[in-house]
């Protein structure tokens, strides 16, 4: 029993030291340490040429410095030693004890001394002594500290150890200071001895005991979840003592499982930093080592573990130093409102006019049922719509006109209208002052433009230091190694944060209709600069088949509602026409609905207007609001309406008298609508599709209306794919597309004077802010 009872106390007593180690657990972001206890000057040089320096040698044998002395030379006291230490490059503050170690032996093992030696000082003593001097900055704060008195006996393999040391020292350095060592020694045997200093274990030298050194890191995590690690180390005689670091970028974890040193899994173990990817200045001018990781991080907490090592610490260890950095990589802002809030009104508009309308005269229960599920199916259409939010980029934009000054008054002021002339591509490259990324963009662009130049592509390449205080003093050093190869721009955060990366590190492609053709946050490896400079004469992948791939999600979907047919029944032609007429017809209609609304904006992005395209875009949703309203007070678009009555009245006899003006100009609204959506869904795939290929070239200028037309024709495929698709459900189409006829356009044209308005107001909050 007794022994059961005392197995249960010592697990009761496990369990509580495990509770308390779990309290003691860290709950949130900080900083820890570890800084070695001793911190040491070691006497270096040779007899004649003696000083002291921050570095422990991982020499061993023979010494290779030392000063001998005799009994002759001892009855003076002589000064063996006088030996200074660099200048101190920043002012700083010792308090602590100080020791002084120094290892001295015979010339050769002998018991002389100890049987010469008689105690009380007499004529035949043979002990030796050291007296010591230290003073710090002009103070001495040691004065003549004799050590104690030892009869020497053994040689170089196995000195003596003297030692001498003072307590509570309170003294403080200015910059340029010196510490200054002076060893006097009184040896009274008649075998010389000798001071050993220079070796792993002869290393005479000055302890200090308290702070002198110290390590701050910092992280900053931007606006694309990249992670900058600095790490500042602060010591009065530089950086220097830092000899090298290991760093562990660990992570996510919870707050409780964070400690120095711990072991995870491979998948935690994000990244690990050795040598510094840049340096910048700090505070007094001191030098930070800095590095930044090459791919964003997930939201989650996150530590840094770094062993340091220094040079005054024993080699033989790894970890002299250990720090631990706590930090949190948060969630993306949410906007000020989602999409998903369009997704909701959108609808619920429909829903609330359809029960106005029940005021008047009531219509056929179809009717409000094809109205219902026009509403439904505009859900995942306004899911397409971009958030409500203050950033200045709108996804799927252009890139921001600017003009600039540079870092190099050769350059004066850069405009992006002056880089695009010319050229087929501009590479930009953004990065904040101090980061690394910088330099590692100046590699990158290096390589790409040997690779561009080798392709025939004609290509800009800029680099804008961006962010908040940035000064251009601090380009200096990067602007000496750049060489005038590029210009570098200052930007206060404005241009920066138009772009898609936000003010922050990253590499931006812009096509020569001034859109963005791809972008990397960091930096770009010179392949993929490449790859998206091939790609931005082609329109970046913005081409016909991307509209004809929207078939296959649930975006288009109000089209399926909106191609109902009107007519009760289907007509046959009473004269011969060509087979497939019809299909002919529908396309060719859908192809001018359009072209309707893709031609001026073609036009636009062909003359240049990308520089302001938000402007351009402004005008896009005020005129989407124009249909929808029109569409709802009217039932048609007076312009189009127009448009189709023209295009409609050249058409051959045959051809009208079998399929009127009403009937087509149904096709060509559906043209129209789909040209709307695709916009919604891809904002710039008409205007970068069809501008960057005019702009590319004579040729591209040449192939540019080609390029437009392929978009009308895929345009007019997916309408017919929808009439198509509807009409295979026969004469149930057919019902509930008569009895919906005025009901559907008038709903549909809801849905549109929402979107439009929400599409001005992201435009009103976001990208024009950036430009009043």
């Amino acid at each position: 029993m007794l022994l059961i009872s005392i197995s249960l106390l010592l697990l009761v007593a496990a369990s509580s030291t495990t509770i308390a180690q779990n309290q003691d657990s860290y709950e949130g972001p900080g900083f820890e340490n570890s800084l070695p206890e001793q911190h040491m000057l070691f006497l270096k040089g040779v007899e004649e040429n003696q000083y002291l320096d921050r570095n422990w040698t991982t020499v061993t044998g023979l010494p290779s410095g030392s000063a001998t002395f005799s009994k002759t030379s001892s009855f003076t006291l002589p000064t063996i030693v006088d030996a200074y230490a660099p200048p101190v490059q920043e002012p700083f503050r010792f308090e602590g004890n100080i020791s002084v170690i120094l290892f001295a032996s015979l010339e050769t093992s002998s018991n002389v001394c100890s049987a010469t030696n008689i105690p009380v000082g007499g004529p035949l003593g043979a002990s030796t002594q050291f007296s010591i001097t230290l003073s710090m900055g002009g103070m001495e704060v040691l004065s003549d500290v004799e050590t104690e008195s030892i009869v020497m006996t053994k040689d170089r393999t196995d000195p003596h150890l003297f030692l001498a040391s003072v307590n509570n020292v309170n003294i403080s350095m200015n910059t340029g200071d010196e510490v200054r060592i002076s060893i006097q020694v009184s040896h009274e045997c008649a075998v010389s001895g000798t001071l050993w200093w220079g070796t792993y274990d002869s290393r005479s030298s000055i302890i200090f005991e308290g702070e002198i050194i110290e390590t701050e890191f910092e992280v900053s995590v931007d606006q694309n979840r990249m992670v900058r690690i600095e790490f500042t180390p602060i010591s009065p005689w530089g950086v220097s003592d830092f000899s090298s670091q290991s760093i562990e970028l660990v992570g996510p974890l919870p707050w409780n499982e964070m400690w120095h040193g711990k072991t995870v899994h491979e998948d935690l173990w994000l990244d690990h930093f050795e040598a510094p990817d840049g340096f910048s200045k700090g505070q007094s001018n001191r030098t930070i080592l800095t590095w930044t990781t090459e791919k964003p991080l997930d939201p989650g907490n996150y530590m840094i573990d770094a062993c340091i090592t220094l040079s005054d610490q024993d080699p033989g260890e790894s970890c002299h130093s250990w720090a631990l950095l706590r930090f949190t990589v948060p969630e993306d802002e949410p906007p000020i409102l989602a999409s998903i809030a369009a997704a909701a009104i959108v609808p619920l508009g429909i829903l609330i006019w359809i029960g106005a309308s029940l005021r008047g005269s009531a219509l056929p229960i179809p009717a409000y049922a094809a109205a219902i599920v026009l509403a439904l199916s505009c859900i995942a259409t306004s899911l397409n719509l971009p958030d409500i939010e203050d950033e200045y980029y709108r996804e799927g934009g252009a890139a921001p006109s600017f003009m600039l000054l540079s870092h190099d008054p050769d350059f004066g002021a850069v405009s992006l209208s002056e880089l695009l002339e010319g050229s087929d591509v501009v590479v930009v490259g953004m990065f904040t002052s101090g980061s690394p990324n910088a330099d590692r963009q100046k590699v990158d662009f290096e390589s790409a433009r040997k690779i561009l130049s080798s392709e025939g592509i004609r290509a800009s390449f800029v680099q804008i230091a961006t962010g908040d205080g940035l000064e251009a003093y601090n380009l200096d050093d990067y602007s000496q190694s750049l060489n005038g190869s590029w210009p570098i721009l200052l930007d206060d955060s404005t241009v920066g944060k138009s772009l898609p990366s936000g003010d922050t590190d990253a590499v931006v492609v812009i096509d020569s209709a001034g859109f963005i053709a791809s972008w990397e946050p960091g930096s770009m490896s010179p392949s993929d600069i490449q790859k998206a400079s091939e790609r931005a004469s082609y329109g970046s992948g913005q081409n016909p088949l991307k509209l004809l791939s929207m078939i296959f999600g649930a975006s288009l979907l109000p089209l399926t509602v909106l191609a109902l047919p009107s007519e009760r029944r289907y007509e046959a032609p009473e004269k011969i026409l060509i087979p497939g007429v019809g299909g002919f017809m529908t396309l060719a209609a859908a192809a001018l609905g359009f072209l309707t609304w893709a031609t001026p904006v073609a036009i636009l992005s062909s003359a240049g207007m990308g520089h302001h395209w938000i402007l351009v875009e402004l005008a896009l949703s005020l005129a989407l609001i124009y249909h929808g309203a029109s569409m709802v007070a009217r039932g048609r678009i007076v312009e189009v309406e127009a448009i189709s009555a023209s295009f409609h009245s050249r058409l051959n006899p045959d051809y009208r008298e079998w399929r009127g003006p009403r009937r087509f100009s149904e096709d060509v609204y559906l043209g129209l609508w789909l040209a709307w959506i695709s916009w919604i869904m891809e904002p710039s795939m008409v205007a970068q599709g069809v501008g960057a290929v005019a702009r590319s070239g004579l040729f591209g200028l040449a192939f540019s209306p080609l390029v437009l037309l392929a978009f009308s024709i895929s345009a007019g495929s997916v309408v017919l794919i929808f009439r198509s698709l509807v009409m295979s459900f026969g004469n149930y189409s057919r019902i509930f597309g008569n009895l919906s006829v005025g009901v559907r356009p008038r709903a549909w044209g809801v849905a549109v004077a929402v979107m439009g308005s929400w599409t001005l107001v992201t435009i009103v909050i976001g990208p024009l802010t950036s430009i009043t």
